[in-house]
C-alpha cells in the first residue's frame, strides 16, 4: 500500500514573517499618509493666517487711497508689497462695481474688469484660503485667499493674495523622504524582529512535530520536553497526556492478549480432558458389554447393562462438551436427543417400536446441572422402555425440559402412556437401585419429586441450576 503524496505546505516561518512585513509596509503607508494629511492641513493654516496677516496690512496702506479713488497711489503700495513680498505670485484689487487693479507681470499693473466669480466671493467663501492653479499664467499650484476691504463707508472690494506653495511641497517632499528613510528602517527591523518572534514560535511547533513523528514510529515512551508556556505548553501537555493513555492501552491491550492465549490454553486444555474422559468412559462401556457377554447369570448381565447405559450417558455428556462451542455449558436439546436415541435401540425389545418425544426449549446447563440430569432420564426412560409397555408393540415417552418462571428455575416431566403406577408407590421406600438414585440426584439438585400415575406415569421434577464453587 503506498501513501498518498502529501499536498506541499507554506512554511509557518515564511507565512508569520510575511504578514508580519505586510502589517509593518501597512503600518507605515498609513503613518505617512495621515503625516501628509497633518502637514497640508498645518501648512495650509499657516499660509492663509500668513495671507490674511497681510491683506490686512495691506487693507491698512490703501484704505485712503481707495476713499480718495487714487489708483496709481494703490499699484504703487502694491508694487512695494510684491518687491517686499517674495512668496507673492500676484495681489489684486477689486471693488464692488467690478473695477479690479490686476498684476500680470513681474512690473506691470492693469486696470481692467475681472467677472469672474473668483474675484467677487460670497459672504461664506470670504477669508478662507483654497489652492488652485494660477489663475494668470497657470504656471503651477498657490493659495487663494480673498480679504473683505471695509471703510467707514462700508464694504468697498476685496484684497486677493496668490501664496506660493514651495514651502508645501518642500515640506511634502521632506515628509516623504523621510518617512521612506524611516520606513525603511522600519520594515527592516520589523522584518528581522518577525523571523526571529516566528522562528522562537516555530521551534517548539518542529519539536512537537518531531515527537509526534517518533510517537507515530511506535516510540509511546516518548515525552515532549517542551518549556515553552502558554497554549504551546498546554498543547505538549496534551500530547504526553494522549500518549501516557495510549502506553497504558498498549499495555492493557497485551495483557489481554497474553490473557485471551491463556484462556485459548485452557480452554484447549478442558476440551483435552473432555475428549480423554469420554474415551475413558468408551473403555469402560466397552469392558462392561464384554463382561455382559460372557456372564451366563441374568440378573448380573442386567445389573452390567444398567451400568453401561449409566456410563454412557456420562461419557456422551463429555463428548457433547468437547465437541460444542462452550466447554463450560451444554445444549440440552441435542444431548437429550442422542442420548435417547441410544436408550432406545438397546432397551427395545425385538418386534417393538418405541418413540422418545422430546420438547426441550433453549436451555443450556453446566456440567454440575446437566450430568444429575442426564442421570435421572436415563434413569427414567430405561425403567419405561423395561417395564411400561408389557405386550405392548408401541409405546411413546415424552420428555419435556424448560425454564419455570413460577420457581426461577427448570422443570424436567418423564412421562409415559403405558400401564402407570400404583398410587400407594412411594419412592423413598423405593429398593430398586434406578429409583433409588433418582431420588439421590434429585436430592443433589435440591429439587421438587412429583409421581402422578392415573394415565400412564407421570414424574415431574423442579430444580435450580447448580452453582459451580470454586474449588481451589
Amino acid at each position: 500500500m503506498t501513501l498518498e503524496a502529501q499536498p506541499k505546505r507554506s512554511s509557518i516561518l515564511r507565512r508569520v514573517t510575511l504578514v508580519a512585513w505586510l502589517v509593518a509596509v501597512l503600518s507605515v503607508a498609513v503613518f505617512a499618509v495621515i503625516l501628509v494629511l497633518q502637514r497640508q492641513y498645518n501648512v495650509q493654516t499657516e499660509l492663509e493666517t500668513e495671507a490674511r496677516t497681510l491683506a490686512q496690512s495691506i487693507e491698512e496702506d490703501i484704505r485712503q487711497h481707495i476713499a480718495d479713488d487714487r489708483h496709481s497711489a494703490i499699484v504703487d503700495q502694491c508694487l512695494s508689497v510684491m518687491s517686499r513680498e517674495k512668496s507673492l505670485v500676484y495681489l489684486v484689487v477689486t471693488t464692488k462695481q467690478g473695477d479690479s487693479l490686476v498684476h500680470t507681470g513681474a512690473d506691470r499693473w492693469e486696470l481692467g474688469p475681472l467677472k469672474e466669480a473668483l474675484w467677487h466671493p460670497a459672504a461664506g467663501e470670504e477669508n478662507q484660503g483654497r489652492i488652485l492653479t494660477n489663475p494668470f499664467d497657470h504656471s503651477g499650484k498657490c493659495l487663494h485667499y480673498s480679504y473683505p476691504g471695509i471703510t467707514k463707508g462700508g464694504h468697498w472690494g476685496w484684497i486677493h493674495l496668490g501664496l506660493s506653495l514651495e514651502r508645501y511641497q518642500d515640506s511634502i517632499t521632506a515628509i516623504y523622504r523621510n518617512t521612506a528613510l524611516a520606513g525603511s528602517v522600519v520594515l527592516i527591523i520589523g522584518a528581522l524582529v518577525a523571523y526571529f518572534l516566528a522562528r522562537n514560535l516555530i521551534k517548539p511547533l518542529r519539536a512537537l512535530q518531531t515527537f509526534a513523528q517518533r510517537v507515530a514510529g511506535g516510540a509511546l515512551n516518548a515525552r515532549a520536553n517542551i518549556t515553552a508556556g502558554g497554549e504551546i505548553g498546554d498543547l505538549a501537555d496534551s500530547f504526553n497526556r494522549m500518549v501516557e493513555s495510549l502506553e497504558q492501552h498498549q499495555v492493557k491491550l497485551r495483557e489481554s492478549v497474553k490473557s485471551t492465549a491463556s484462556l485459548r490454553e485452557k480452554e484447549i486444555l478442558l476440551r483435552e480432558i473432555h475428549h480423554r474422559v469420554k474415551n475413558n468412559m468408551q473403555i469402560l462401556t466397552s469392558l462392561l458389554r464384554l463382561q455382559t457377554r460372557q456372564t451366563d447369570s441374568l440378573p448380573l448381565r442386567q445389573v452390567l447393562m444398567e451400568s453401561e447405559a449409566r456410563i454412557r450417558s456420562m461419557g456422551l455428556l463429555h463428548e457433547k462438551l468437547y465437541q460444542s462451542e462452550s466447554v463450560s455449558t451444554i445444549d440440552l436439546h441435542g444431548y437429550l436427543r442422542t442420548l435417547t436415541a441410544e436408550l432406545i435401540r438397546t432397551n427395545t425389545p425385538d418386534g417393538c417400536r418405541r418413540e422418545v418425544k422430546l420438547n426441550v426449549g433453549s436451555v443450556n446447563l453446566g456440567l454440575d446441572t446437566a450430568l444429575p440430569c442426564g442421570l435421572i432420564i436415563t434413569e427414567l426412560v430405561t425403567n419405561a422402555l423395561k417395564y411400561a409397555f408389557p405386550n405392548r408393540p408401541l409405546g411413546t415417552i415424552y420428555v419435556s425440559l424448560n425454564p419455570d418462571p413460577a420457581s426461577e428455575g427448570f422443570s424436567l416431566i418423564v412421562w409415559d402412556d403405558g400401564i402407570g403406577i400404583d398410587s400407594s408407590f412411594n419412592i423413598s421406600k423405593a429398593t430398586s437401585l434406578g429409583m433409588r438414585l433418582v431420588k439421590m440426584l434429585t436430592d443433589q439438585l435440591n429439587g421438587k419429586l412429583a409421581f402422578d400415575g392415573a394415565k400412564g406415569t407421570k414424574i415431574e421434577i423442579q430444580f435450580k441450576e447448580s452453582q459451580y464453587k470454586m474449588r481451589l
